[in-house]
């Protein structure tokens, strides 16, 4: 929510944003008030919820913006505008035996926390019908606003520059992905499809971004397939280092699968691709089709399909023509649509 804060001070809004974890440098220099709670998160919970109270009680509070339901368990008591951020991955889609009462229990709650909130904001279609066929909300209550961009290219440093350049090095082309490293973002189809890239283009880098569960696994089939030449594990990355990276990209991919009840909400990852002016491929997953416009600025392919993933890869890797139109045609749209001081508008009239 970083970017929306910031956008709302900009307008001469007093904000103060409630985050997690200890105080960051850059805390100070935001144009916003940050308050940061520790501890064990049912606590942290309690705490901020106190908190508000208190704000509330002697502040003119118009609206409290909450990044999640488990946000709003605590707050619909002091009878403020509350509208709550709906990601799509939080919403139940399925009920397994096994864990039958503890997904009633989980809907449950969701619904008693939606009961008596003004708004609520989902980031995509997807989220919204997901809404509307797993809790049964009033579709006069849900809001569609996709998330806005946060752009960090004035803070790119000389030594962000050349640690990207030893990063790449000489290789082309370059396929990104900057993701969370969990089995359901679909690197896996990425790796499946190198051997054949590789074909035409031997020098081809794919460069993975991100940390998560599914990490070592990717890198010990990265190894069984003789792919080490050709694949980078960067880890956690500034952001700078991202909007670089991305720059230097010839094409991002992420295919996502829904796994369980994991699913892609919407896919900023690929309205920060766009951005950058890079044609992104995607798969026909929860949201995905909200932030990628097929054929217009990339390509989405059905999930799973492995044979289309590759064969789409390749199309665009060998048609620059088309892959810099989709790039130009994503960084128009990012531009026009997804710039923090244009989607600040659609948050703040929410509230009115």
């Amino acid at each position: 929510m970083t970017g929306m804060a910031e956008a709302m001070a900009k307008r001469g809004i007093e904000v103060l944003v409630l985050a997690d974890g200890k105080t960051h440098e850059a805390d100070h220099k935001q144009k916003y008030k940050i308050k940061r709670f520790t501890g064990w998160k049912p606590l942290r919970r309690l705490a901020k919820a106190r908190y508000i109270e208190k704000i509330c009680n002697s502040e003119n509070v118009k609206a409290i913006y909450a990044d999640s339901w488990k946000s709003i368990e605590y707050l619909k008591k002091y009878r403020k505008k509350i509208l709550v951020l709906a990601h799509g991955t939080e919403i139940p889609k399925q009920y397994w035996t096994i864990m039958l009462d503890l997904m009633r229990f989980k809907k449950n709650r969701i619904i008693s926390s939606y009961k008596d909130v003004y708004k609520i904001l989902a980031n995509s279609s997807y989220t919204k019908d997901l809404m509307q066929a797993s809790l049964k909300i009033d579709t006069k209550l849900i809001k569609i606003i996709h998330p806005g961009i946060d752009v960090y290219d004035d803070f790119i440093t000389e030594e962000d520059k050349k640690n990207v350049a030893d990063i790449i090095g000489k290789n082309s082309p370059i396929i990104t992905t900057l993701a969370r490293v969990e089995e359901r973002k679909g690197h896996m189809f990425i790796l499946n499809a190198l051997p054949k890239i590789k074909e035409k283009f031997p020098n081809v880098l794919y460069l993975i971004a991100g940390k998560g569960p599914y990490l070592e696994t990717i890198k010990q089939i990265t190894k069984k397939m003789n792919l080490e030449k050709n694949v980078k594990f960067l880890g956690w990355i500034t952001e700078p280092e991202k909007s670089l990276i991305l720059k230097q990209s010839d094409l991002f991919v992420m295919t996502p699968t829904t796994v369980g009840e994991s699913v892609e909400g919407f896919g900023m990852a690929y309205i920060d691709a766009s951005f950058h002016g890079v044609a992104s491929i995607g798969s026909d997953s929860g949201g995905v089709n909200d932030a990628i416009l097929d054929n217009e600025t990339g390509i989405i392919c059905e999930a799973g399909n492995q044979k289309m993933i590759t064969e789409k890869i390749l199309f665009l890797l060998e048609n620059k023509k088309l892959r810099e139109s989709m790039g130009t045609n994503g960084k128009l749209r990012a531009n026009e649509n997804y710039a923090w001081d244009k989607k600040i508008i659609e948050y703040l009239d929410a509230s009115n």
